[in-house]
């Protein structure tokens, strides 16, 4: 994520709603794709940056509503009624807005698409008994559906993601992270599911139409020894094509995000063609800066050659290429 400057040459960050040089009111607008100064700018704030201070984004200026075209793609919220679900909610939007800040940026598609069937992506954040004891649903899944994102309001919850993720062996649990993974499954209905990137995927990843729910079953039943020289990016990747696919996108966007910001910064100059040499060398330096500060590797993954060629075919769909 770069940085942007304010019109007072204050340098602001993505997710400010003011300039804590000149106090003025910055958002992000999705359509010039920068921070601009609503005041000056002519731009309306979001609705849910007034009511509930859970947005940053501006309402674009061809536009009309009370919502910015992150919070419009929100179905459904959870019970706002209680602080701790707004402080959710928060937290479960920022990250959305950070997968949407790479998808428009790849200009990949997320609009509805009527003529080729393809719904509109959009997000659901729903409450069950472990953080709201009132609700009907005894477990809800993070997971994709005909175009919808469900994540579950506990994965905003520190201590209880924590838990899950030690549970699950998972080397890391966020809700960017899920965002990512779950927009893997999206985009593969969109990009890959009956197009001409179809045969290079089955070749890389396999066959996308084995059986989903009697390999997951099978996964969380007999779980593997997680094999990186197997081609695998984490232990879930093991589980079904569909998830390593999902698991390797959701890794190209976390590498071109902290990628760009690494560049904003100045800590690596070299040219975005090669992004992989790049990224060797600054998740090296991520995880050597962590370990100096007592905590764990930011990046506690192997991308061996297969997994780099998993990710360049990803880069190619990304930029939505013709395949090679």
């Amino acid at each position: 994520m770069k940085t942007f400057k304010c019109v007072c040459g204050q340098i602001i960050y993505f997710d400010n709603t003011h300039c804590l040089n000149c106090g003025e009111r910055v958002g992000f607008d999705p359509a010039s794709m920068d921070m601009v100064n609503t005041d000056l700018s002519g731009h309306q704030v979001c609705h849910n940056s007034l009511k509930y201070n859970v947005c940053n984004w501006v309402i674009e200026k061809n536009e009309s509503g009370p919502l910015c075209k992150s919070c419009r793609i929100t179905h459904i919220t959870p019970n706002l009624s209680t602080i701790e679900n707004i402080k959710r909610w928060r937290i479960l939007e920022s990250a959305k807005r950070r997968l949407l800040y790479s998808l428009l940026k790849l200009n990949l598609p997320i609009a509805a698409d009527p003529v080729n069937k393809h719904p509109a992506l959009g997000f659901e954040f729903l409450e069950d008994q472990s953080t709201n004891p009132l609700v009907a649903e005894e477990y809800v899944r993070t997971g994709h559906t005909m175009g919808v994102i469900t994540i579950n309001t506990s994965e905003a919850d520190d201590v209880q993601r924590e838990i899950t993720r030690s549970l699950m062996k998972e080397a890391y649990r966020t809700p960017l992270g899920h965002c990512r993974h779950e927009s893997g499954h999206y985009f593969y209905d969109r990009l890959i599911k009956n197009s001409e990137y179809q045969s290079s995927f089955v070749e890389l990843f396999g066959d996308a139409g084995l059986d989903y729910e009697a390999a997951l079953a099978d996964y969380y039943s007999n779980p593997p020894r997680h094999q990186p020289e197997a081609g695998y990016i984490s232990l879930y990747a093991h589980s079904h094509p569909l998830e390593d696919w999902a698991e390797c996108w959701a890794h190209y966007l976390h590498i071109i995000d902290t990628l760009e910001t690494a560049r904003n910064a100045n800590i690596i100059d070299s040219q975005e063609d090669d992004w992989i040499h790049d990224w060797l060398r600054l998740s090296v330096i991520l995880n050597e800066l962590n370990s100096s500060m007592g905590q764990s590797f930011a990046y506690p993954f192997v991308l061996t050659q297969r997994v780099i060629i998993k990710l360049r075919f990803i880069h190619q769909v990304a930029g939505q290429l013709p395949p090679s």
